[in-house]
């Protein structure tokens, strides 16, 4: 379980690195066009885009441990991959935020590992929808759920995100599927010589 209170914690001192959230997704992107990519590789980027010159201790070792969960998840069988996400007890508004932070990331990491020129040629409709769907959760409006949140049946709305966050979660795993089909474990292994993948 990913603790996002800790991370968070770390990460506010650098306001250019929007949120842990954010970090994560744009770490998920690169991992889905790059399955090697190095940590060091990955801390670099997020320096570099932010311009950030000297960070603290505390903040590398919350960078190392969400790498070494963020990998772990991605590229086991798929169903240990930990969201960094607001708890529960979080309001609906934060973390309908961080859920769109961290789309708006994934999707600038995979930018920026060069994978959204490469998915125009080469992926099939479904795939190309999938990061249309996590662009538009990207763009989540959360001062109208603030609004509706005083109006409308709060449960439902707990629902809706709860569905959402599982969207996304399905989401990241096809999408690493689709672009790392050597890397990512089979649920369920089967001979070569049985089965043929189209």
């Amino acid at each position: 379980m990913m603790d996002f209170q800790r991370l968070n914690e770390a990460v506010t001192p650098y306001p250019e690195l929007e949120s842990p959230s954010f970090l994560q997704g744009m770490l998920i992107g690169l991992l889905c066009v790059d399955s090697d990519i190095q940590e060091s590789v990955w801390i670099r980027r997020i320096l570099e885009e932010a311009q950030v010159k000297s960070v603290k201790e505390s903040f590398l070792i919350a960078l190392h441990e969400m790498f070494l969960e963020t990998n772990k998840g991605l590229n086991g069988s798929g169903f240990e991959l930990a969201l960094c996400l607001p708890d529960d007890g979080d309001s609906l508004v934060m973390r309908a935020a961080m859920l769109g932070q961290l789309c708006e990331g994934l999707i600038y990491g995979v930018g920026l590992g060069g994978g959204l020129n490469e998915m125009e040629k080469t992926l099939n409709e479904s795939v190309r929808e999938l990061i249309n769907d996590l662009s538009e959760i990207a763009r989540i409006d959360v001062s109208a759920l603030g609004e509706l949140e005083k109006e409308a049946d709060v449960e439902q709305i707990e629902q809706d995100l709860m569905e959402l966050s599982e969207f996304v979660k399905v989401g990241i795993l096809t999408l690493n599927e689709e672009l790392n089909p050597v890397d990512a474990a089979p649920i369920m292994s089967v001979p070569d010589s049985e089965y043929q993948l189209h």
